[in-house]
């Protein structure tokens, strides 16, 4: 079991265990995006009341697996508009989250709402206020007093801060600048997405070596599964030298 902090330094804590991921758990997943990351939520914080955790705190749950998969670091690719040539930029999320740390007002009140500038007290988003209309938003995050949606956004960006970002990139060929969107969700989901083949090859190694059932092979961790695999392709590789010899 892993265990996430999903509330900034100074605030409240708030942890989440995950437990590790299996071949079930990846073949559960069908295709990319929040709706899959959020499938991949629900399974590995299995038993945990996280139904009302805010987007920004599914977010570092969502960095959590993914460190836990794939280490801290993401590796973006762009293409250029400007030449066509393609190039690579790293981002790492530990720093990209503590530096939004850093920038946090204090906690919000024991209801969960801050009070901003002395005027509106306003909440952060859960996942349910999202699929609504996006133009009353702020009204719906808006707890007491009244401020503009532009007002309401801002101070959210710094006080709940989620892991989809706009960064600016710059082509190393042509120099021409760029916005590329980063969305950890789906990040995560078409790395694991595209992991699928090799699931299946391993499961076959397995299986042929083992005689090992689909399910047991499934309910394997992924870490597991890999060294069970990787034990296996080893020992053909030697036997094949010895042949070859």
């Amino acid at each position: 079991m892993r265990a996430v902090e999903l509330n900034a330094p100074g605030h409240a804590p708030l942890t989440l265990w995950l437990r590790p991921l299996t071949g079930a758990d990846e073949m559960a997943l069908a295709g990319t995006g929040t709706a899959v990351a959020m499938t991949l939520l629900d399974r590995l914080a299995e038993g945990a009341d996280h139904a009302g955790l805010t987007v920004s705190q599914i977010d570092r749950a969502l960095a959590g697996i993914y460190d836990t998969l794939y280490g801290s670091r993401a590796e973006c690719r762009v293409a250029c508009e400007a030449c066509g040539e393609t190039y690579e930029f790293t981002l790492d999320l530990p720093q990209i989250i503590a530096e939004q740390d850093a920038d946090r007002p204090g906690p919000p009140d024991a209801d969960g709402a801050w009070t901003m500038e002395g005027v509106a007290r306003v909440r952060a988003p859960k996942p349910a206020d999202l699929v609504d209309d996006p133009d009353t938003l702020a009204t719906r995050l808006t707890v007491e007093g009244g401020a503009s949606a532009e007002t309401v956004g801002a101070f959210l960006e710094t006080a709940a801060p989620v892991l989809t970002l706009d960064l600016a990139a710059c082509c190393p060929q042509c120099a021409t600048s760029a916005q590329v969107r980063f969305d950890l969700a789906s990040y995560l989901t078409r790395r694991l997405d595209s992991e699928r083949p090799f699931l299946v090859r391993e499961a076959h190694l397995i299986a042929s070596r083992y005689g090992w059932s689909h399910g047991e092979i499934m309910a394997l961790t992924r870490d597991d599964r890999r060294a069970y695999a990787g034990l296996i392709e080893a020992e053909r590789a030697r036997l094949s030298r010895r042949q070859t010899a």
